[in-house]
């Protein structure tokens, strides 16, 4: 517990997102209200079937997504700076360390997810929908949480250790079904998106589907799996002598 205050507090000093009050509107505000803006207009165009739903999906898509990203762009300051390898070198598994990482992409992304499920909401106004959807929201927290672990250890081996959240954070909206209801997306799409942290929580926005978000927890247990493995991987590179070029 004092190695994971400690970290918290670092963690929180050291974050870049309210460096100044421009930095904090737009990482806040001002990003996520177009990513959700950009749903729902796209969602529009396709003749999305309940644009209320876009807009809570895209709004719980990117708090996961906020979190992924936050947690592999802490994990890449520590594996410039040698603190990654030095953590994970006598740890096979360090819980302190990577809650800590969580903890301030966390509490960032609980306020961008608010206020664009607020948002959505005043323009809606559908009072069942928001209750089922802030639950889904906090559930999402889960798995972004798994998908930073799994992000951050496989790009901590690569040259670039954005790589994985960038590919996660493309393709995510898709695959979840966003803008369109996985119902009636295409039967390649339907079965891709088993295999994909997120996608139940997103079909639950128009009614809970217990199974579908069970299945989302598991398949994010076994992306940490392969992150951590990763970790395990580039760990013992980095003792070796192997060098990363870090953007």
């Amino acid at each position: 517990m004092s190695r994971l205050r400690s970290a918290v507090a670092v963690s929180w000093s050291s974050s870049m997102a309210f460096a100044t009050v421009g930095t904090a509107v737009t990482t806040v505000l001002i990003v996520p209200m177009l990513s959700v803006a950009f749903a729902v207009m796209l969602g529009a165009d396709l003749a999305a079937p309940d644009l209320a739903r876009t807009g809570y999906a895209a709004a719980i898509v990117s708090w996961i997504v906020g979190i992924m990203s936050g947690i592999v762009s802490a994990v890449a300051t520590d594996r410039t700076l040698g603190i990654y390898a030095l953590v994970h070198q006598y740890r096979l598994i360090d819980p302190a360390y990577w809650l800590a990482k969580a903890a301030v992409p966390s509490v960032l992304s609980f306020l961008t997810g608010a206020t664009s499920i607020g948002v959505v909401f005043v323009l809606s106004g559908d009072t069942a929908l928001l209750a089922r959807v802030v639950v889904l929201a906090l559930l999402a927290i889960i798995v972004g949480i798994g998908l930073g672990i799994a992000a951050a250890g496989v790009g901590v081996a690569l040259p670039d250790p954005y790589l994985g959240a960038t590919i996660l954070a493309t393709f995510l909206p898709l695959f979840t079904g966003v803008v369109v209801p996985l119902d009636v997306a295409p039967v390649w799409l339907r079965a891709l998106s088993f295999g994909v942290p997120g996608a139940g929580l997103v079909s639950s926005v128009s009614g809970i589907e217990a199974i579908a978000v069970l299945r989302d927890f598991a398949v994010t247990v076994v992306y940490i799996a392969v992150g951590l493995a990763m970790t395990r991987r580039a760990c013992a590179l980095l003792r070796r002598g192997r060098h990363f070029h870090t953007l």
